[in-house]
């Protein structure tokens, strides 16, 4: 009988059991019937078990084979039927779009005044939505690029064999970026726009730029700001204050604006000449685009290769954001249940949406042992249409016995090896920021290292001259920032935390995914 090997696939800093227990239960095998029809249920992911610690998520294991299974088909279909991948992928932007109007209706409803049915019905509505935006695109979005970086790989050698091919001098790692890169704005490069706009509204009144100019005290705005101004801040803060949010928060508080909005007018930041640059970056992509496209010669069919994998690539980020957001209204929600179930949010946090649902309907009250017991140590089980949560000494039993791949770790090496995400050079210090606390380590020039990025963490990457990251592929987020950036980037470095250390002097070359140590 053949071992049974699991890999761990994924973890979550944070992560309620709202979020996850679905997908292990059904949301898996729905994935694999929307890709490759219904006979494919459980076919590829027909086991796996996530580990839990209270609301963290410790790792998502699948065995090993079936993992290797669905990447080949999945890559091999991209290929074969790249109208299928399309077709999957317009119904998911569609559930996307869906969800984020459902969510910002509810963001406007007083919570308060619904009944407990009615609040009920919103949870799971809401929770609805954010199963099927998962379910759409999880495979192409996540997996094909999950576990060894298959699909970046496999563009990597394309643009190699058609720069060969073809005799240009073009840099196949430039070639790689930008033909992987979609010429659409993200919802970050929106805020972004829209928060330029605001500080040059700041800057134009002399009077509320003094105000911000001169703050100390950034928990509030300036009651010396102009009212218009006032008025627009409030009015982006409002809007955008969502965007680092992850699955259980927090949101910005307004000193994150105000404290930006200083700083840049401080350093005298070139407001236009930003603007300018994030407006014209569209036009900028597909120009370059088409240039490479003539140049190499690339043919339709490789194009389509192409032009999947940077939609691949776009819409992990567009499926971020929108579960960003959805998950910012659901703990609106969850708030207010919350605290008329008498059980705290973190509590909250480890039951499953069926039992919120049954305590707030009055058909069953939480069973806090259970409750309790999780939150020190779970795992979810699911094989084969049976779904399970262990909990205590039947947890630790059942994880201990699970034969589990280890990544092996040269911490003596001075070369280490990835993933291009975005092309380019650069040396520098190294400096480890994994939390929005550790950014004031950044200085402009630094290399920037981290397990995996987020949107809080954009402001450390704005300053970096390289990022290099452990979660790899194109479709993470360091990648897709990256790109817009135009930063070096290398991904899928899985030792890069061990060996790499805080004031390491590096050289990255991102063209051939490598960090050199220079100095210790």
């Amino acid at each position: 009988m053949a071992k049974r090997i699991f890999v761990k696939n994924f973890s979550v800093d944070k992560c309620g059991y709202h979020l996850l227990v679905p997908p292990c239960l059904y949301g898996m095998t729905n994935a694999e019937k929307i890709l490759f029809g219904p006979r494919y249920a459980d076919v590829f992911l027909g086991e796996r078990f996530f580990v839990y610690q209270g609301v963290y998520n410790l790792g998502g294991y699948f065995l090993a084979k079936e993992l290797r299974s669905l990447i080949d088909k999945t890559i091999n279909l991209i290929h074969t039927h790249p109208k299928k991948i399309n077709a999957v992928h317009k119904k998911t932007y569609e559930i996307n779009s869906a969800y984020l109007s459902f969510a910002k209706e509810t963001l406007r409803k007083d919570l308060g005044k619904l009944t407990n049915k009615e609040l009920g019905k919103i949870f799971l509505e809401l929770l609805g939505w954010q199963e099927k935006a998962h379910q759409h695109a999880l495979i192409t979005t996540w997996f094909v690029d999950s576990d060894g970086e298959d699909l970046s790989r496999a563009l990597i050698e394309k643009a190699k064999d058609l720069v060969k091919r073809s005799g240009s001098d073009i840099n196949f790692a430039d070639a790689f970026s930008i033909l992987t890169t979609l010429p659409e704005e993200s919802l970050g490069m929106k805020e972004e726009k829209e928060s330029l706009k605001v500080l040059r509204r700041i800057k134009a009144d002399a009077r509320s730029k003094k105000s911000i100019l001169t703050m100390k005290d950034f928990s509030h705005i300036p009651d010396t700001v102009k009212s218009d101004v006032r008025r627009a801040i409030e009015k982006h803060f409002e809007k955008w204050r969502w965007m680092p949010f992850g699955y259980l928060g927090p949101a910005y508080e307004i000193d994150h604006y105000l404290k930006n909005w200083s700083h840049l007018l401080k350093q005298k930041f070139d407001i236009e000449k930003e603007l300018s640059r994030l407006q014209g970056w569209q036009n900028k992509v597909k120009k370059e685009q088409k240039t490479i496209v003539q140049k190499l010669r690339i043919n339709k069919k490789d194009q389509m290769f192409f032009e999947i994998a940077a939609d691949i690539v776009f819409l992990k980020g567009y499926r971020k954001e929108c579960v960003f957001f959805g998950s910012y209204v659901l703990d609106r929600v969850l708030t207010e249940i919350s605290r008329r179930l008498f059980v705290s949010l973190n509590q909250l946090h480890t039951m499953t949406h069926r039992e919120i649902w049954e305590a707030l309907s009055g058909k069953r009250d939480p069973d806090m042992i259970e409750i309790n017991a999780r939150a020190k140590f779970s795992v979810m089980h699911y094989k084969k249409g049976k779904f399970r949560i262990l909990t205590g000494d039947q947890a630790r039993s059942f994880f201990e016995k699970q034969n589990i791949k280890e990544v092996m770790v040269d911490t003596k090496s001075k070369e280490l090896r990835g993933t291009c995400a975005c092309s380019g050079q650069a040396r520098g210090k190294v400096v480890i920021v994994n939390t929005p606390e550790e950014i004031p380590k950044m200085s402009r020039g630094n290399i920037m290292v981290a397990h995996t990025t987020f949107p809080s963490l954009v402001p450390a990457m704005k300053l970096a001259s390289a990022i290099v990251t452990e979660d790899g592929g194109i479709t993470c987020h360091a990648a897709i920032v990256s790109r817009e950036l135009g930063t070096p980037c290398v991904t899928g470095i899985k030792m890069a935390l061990q060996v790499l250390q805080d004031g390491m002097k590096v050289e990255v070359n991102a063209d051939e995914g490598i960090v050199r140590i220079v100095q210790k």
